[in-house]
């Protein structure tokens, strides 16, 4: 997609908005306590969208740097955007979830960025390659800034972004001030960010000038989450869930045509199935979920897939097919789901696969996870992928040779993932946050995942081991979650415990 175009798209659906008058039924932003695995937001007395918009009318557009070597790497980045081709680059890197609001989390990125860092030349990405970062880097625009130039200007990398929820965040007397409004507004600054500093947000062909190699097209996918991956049969763990504190739910404002409503009254997610309405989407509180958001979304993608597809579909040597590296925030489809320990399976088995200490919290996830249009979307791109296997690992026959290779790169959950399926490959390499790598729940050693190497005939680079769920292969497994999760809880009643001492006294 031109960036023109999405510029235009972002600017459109922000000019849809209601006026100040239509904000009056959101809840104001109160006190949020949330769990250690979701958003760790926590805020207070902040303005609600009334107030927001009552604030300023102002769109004050995020500067550019003023230094001169900034200047240079934005002139020269932002001339190479207008190409759909990048043939210099031969290793392609992913990661996610970077949440660099963390100081220890910005701490590790500006040391992994830094000559200090780079305990191996091979494992960093350089001025020939390009890295993936799909989604939630951090909801404050300075920090995003600050994020992805600790990137650029140490490692000289192409850099791929595509927002994700904590970027839609608005709220708080610094965005207020700039006339940040709602959350089309708030995409629009990160998308001005990316251009300053030269981040790729189209479609690119990349590695096509290696030589005798394997080009990839790099293609971001837009999207949001729409209760489509909600796992079947357990809606009785979703008690509460019109008062769970997902931030997104009172930091993200799309406008009244996207304010969800009850599934009854909604024919797009009623999934009669012959016997009845699916009841996944009648539990009390679903209307919290944007209603059309991810269709709205999923209609950005369109004139990038039908790009794409054109380009694969008349490519020159069908024996030497681009790969294809697709990229989304949300989780694409049910298999991608934390708890969906076996890929091939159709069915949730929920007494086998929910055997952790928080099988509600999975469950309230699920609805907030991603959207099956997402893969309907990417399996669109090569249709003819279908014929392939569904393996554990790539295949690396002769005849699949003359099929386009696909990776899926994917963010959202903080839960670590690779495995294929259905001929393609799903990777989430997330950081996370601080206290979910003390639980075990994503690895301490964290690093770029080196998914694509066009030099070589295949491309695809195998990790060689098949992740499900993390904490379960190499994390502890449930005794060990169940006891750190003990402790997170002792020791989060005993600092209340001296708060409250403290405040007597």
């Amino acid at each position: 997609m031109r960036r023109t175009t999405l510029a235009a798209l972002l600017h459109a659906a922000a000019s849809r908005l209601p006026s100040s008058s239509a904000f009056e039924t959101h809840p104001p932003l109160s006190r949020i306590a949330v769990y250690p695995h979701l958003s760790t937001f926590t805020t207070s007395s902040l303005p609600t969208p009334r107030d927001r918009a009552a604030a300023s009318t102002a769109r004050c557009l995020v500067g550019r740097p003023n230094d001169v070597a900034s200047t240079r790497r934005i002139e020269e980045r932002e001339s190479s955007d207008n190409d759909n081709n990048l043939g210099d680059v031969r290793r392609i890197f992913a990661i996610s979830d970077l949440h660099t609001d963390s100081a220890i989390n910005m701490q590790w990125l500006t040391d992994r960025c830094t000559t200090s860092g780079r305990d191996a030349a091979n494992a960093t990405p350089g001025p020939n390659d390009a890295l993936i970062i799909a989604g939630d880097i951090s909801h404050d625009l300075d920090i995003l800034r600050e994020s992805l130039s600790t990137i650029v200007d140490n490692l000289g990398c192409h850099v791929f972004f595509i927002p994700g929820n904590h970027e839609a965040w608005i709220g708080g007397q610094k965005m207020d001030g700039m006339g940040i409004l709602d959350s089309f507004d708030k995409l629009q600054r990160v998308e001005g960010v990316c251009k300053d500093l030269g981040i790729h947000t189209t479609p690119k062909l990349v590695g096509s000038g290696s030589n005798g190699a394997r080009a990839a097209w790099i293609v971001p996918i837009w999207s949001w989450y729409d209760g489509t991956l909600a796992l079947p049969g357990c809606e009785d763990l979703c008690d509460g869930f019109g008062t769970w504190p997902w931030v997104d739910f009172t930091r993200c404002e799309w406008g009244e045509k996207y304010r969800g409503m009850m599934p009854s009254d909604d024919s797009s997610r009623t999934g009669n199935t012959g016997i009845g309405i699916d009841s996944r989407y009648q539990i009390s509180g679903f209307e919290r979920i944007p209603r059309g958001l991810a269709e709205e979304f999923a209609s950005w993608n369109v004139p990038s897939i039908d790009k794409v597809r054109e380009s694969i579909d008349n490519w020159e040597d069908a024996s030497n097919l681009p790969g294809l590296i697709t990229y989304s925030h949300f989780l694409p489809s049910k298999r991608t789901l934390p708890d969906w320990k076996v890929p091939s399976s159709d069915v949730f088995q929920r007494d086998e696969w929910l055997d952790h200490p928080v099988p509600e919290v999975s469950a309230k996830f699920a609805y907030v996870a991603g959207s099956q249009s997402i893969d309907d979307q990417i399996r669109s791109i090569t249709p003819s992928q279908s014929v392939l296997t569904s393996t554990s690992t790539p295949d690396t026959s002769t005849d699949s040779q003359q099929l386009p290779r696909h990776i899926h790169v994917f963010g959202h959950s903080h839960r670590p993932k690779d495995f294929c399926y259905g001929g393609i490959r799903y990777v989430h390499n997330p950081v996370g946050k601080p206290v979910e790598r003390e639980m075990n729940m994503i690895s301490n050693e964290l690093d770029f995942q080196l998914i694509w190497d066009s030099s070589s005939y295949i491309g695809e680079v195998p990790s060689g081991e098949t992740v499900i769920r993390y904490w379960e292969q190499w994390g502890g497994g449930v005794k060990l979650l169940s006891e750190n999760m003990a402790k997170r809880r002792r020791s989060r009643r005993n600092r209340k415990m001296e708060a409250d001492l403290a405040r007597k006294i």
